[in-house]
């Protein structure tokens, strides 16, 4: 981003910009969501809050990011709400929509 708030594509030292993905393994209050968390959502949900939390961005880079076509998702525009499917942000973020067998 540049001094003048608006997004480039670039970072200030020229390396493509691309949203922090946090996903993490353990239940923990560092911001990112645990697999299991996203799994658990609803089959659509609301853009704001879940898809900034499940990138480790802010709020404003998220929503910066999707209206310069940067992030890995295509919400549904329905009036003025972004509706994201779970399969869409599961696949983005490579998590498997199935939880994994604890036995064999």
């Amino acid at each position: 981003m540049t001094g003048t708030g608006r997004l480039d594509d670039h970072d200030e030292a020229g390396r493509p910009w691309t949203p922090r993905m946090s996903i993490n393994p353990a239940d923990h209050d560092g911001g990112g969501m645990t697999p299991a968390t996203l799994r658990s959502l609803p089959v659509t949900f609301p853009f704001d809050p879940v898809v900034p939390r499940a990138f480790g961005i802010s709020r404003s880079a998220a929503y910066r990011a999707w209206k310069a076509g940067q992030l890995p998702i295509t919400p549904l525009r329905i009036g003025r709400k972004l509706i994201v499917r779970r399969a869409d942000l599961l696949a983005a973020l490579g998590i498997d929509d199935h939880e994994p067998d604890d036995g064999e």
